[in-house]
Parts: structure tokens; sequence; C-alpha cells
């Protein structure tokens, strides 16, 4: 695919505001749907997010969790993951550690169907490890989709700021933007 800021978004395009995490073949993608995005909040986008923050919340059924703290004017963001929901094959080349450990994220800032901007970071290798852990509980446990759905509406009633603060804390490095 060829991803072409100020054109259409080459893909399926998340019909509401908020940010969503898929796994694809290259590894996982924050899509983030912001309609009627101003010149600033693009701008603050491109220069990426302060701190994450990773959360494996104390619930039955293992949920993963991303919390990303861009810049004013952007608010702070979150995403989850169910890998039983993700191609199990891009799920595990993403767990394959044998040529090193995937700390790659690409994210993809939309206004409807329009790219806006896009970037490509790297995460610390400590928090991917988290994020891997919890993707093997996932593929270990046995739990429904509706089960997922439920727990993930409690932790819901959380703000992206709380889960901020309740998730292991990454500083960003921006000499990670790859």
């Amino acid at each position: 695919m060829i991803y072409e800021v100020g054109k259409p978004f080459p893909g399926p395009v998340p019909p509401q505001e908020g940010a969503v995490l898929e796994m694809t073949e290259g590894g996982p993608v924050v899509l983030i749907q912001a309609p009627g995005l101003t010149r600033p909040e693009v701008q603050a986008f491109k220069k990426s997010f302060r701190s994450y923050a990773f959360w494996r919340p104390p619930v039955p059924v293992p949920i993963a969790i991303w919390a990303f703290e861009f810049g004013k004017p952007l608010s702070p963001m979150d995403v989850n993951f169910d890998a039983k929901k993700a191609r199990r094959e891009w799920v595990d080349a993403y767990l394959e550690t044998h040529d090193g450990l995937k700390n790659a994220m690409v994210f993809h800032l939309l206004d409807g169907p329009i790219l806006r901007a896009n970037k490509m970071v790297g995460l610390e290798p400590a928090a991917v490890k988290l994020f891997h852990a919890v993707i093997r509980e996932q593929l270990a446990a046995d739990y429904t989709p509706a089960d997922f759905d439920r727990y993930l509406a409690g932790v819901y009633n959380y703000s992206t700021v709380e889960i901020l603060a309740m998730g292991e804390k990454f500083k960003h490095k921006k000499e990670r933007d790859l």
C-alpha cells in the first residue's frame, strides 16, 4: 500500500473519532480518527508523544492497553488490543524474536478518510516485552469476545489520564522515531 499525506487512506477507516490498534502483517498500527484536525494538532502529532504507558488491568481477561501523551492541543489517547481478534499469523510474526525484538509501532493520523500525517516510532524494549507477555496470555486464555468486551467496558470507567497514571510509564525519546 502507498500512504500519501493529503490523500485518502488506502485501507479501512475508523468510522468514529478515537484511536484503534490493529495488528498488520508489518506489526502494530494505531489509526487515529480526528475529524476537523487543526494545523496545531497535526504539528503536535508530528512532534510525537512525550511519554506513554502500558497497562494490563487487574481483571480476569487479559487486556493490553497503551496510552500516549501527545503535546497540546492534542489530547492523550489510548488503545487496547485483543490478539484473538487479529490474524494469528500476523500476531505470531510480531511475537517472533529470532531476529530481534520488533519495537516499531506505526501511527496514522486521519481526518475522516484523509491521511493527514503518519509516523513510525520505536518503543522501549521493556514496554514491548510487557505487550508481548499480555499477548501470549491472551492467546493461552479461554475467554470469548463478549468476555473481553465486558471487562474492557469496565476498564473504560477510567479516563486516559488515569490509565497513563496506572500503567507502567515510559519516556518517549524522539531519536526512537524511525
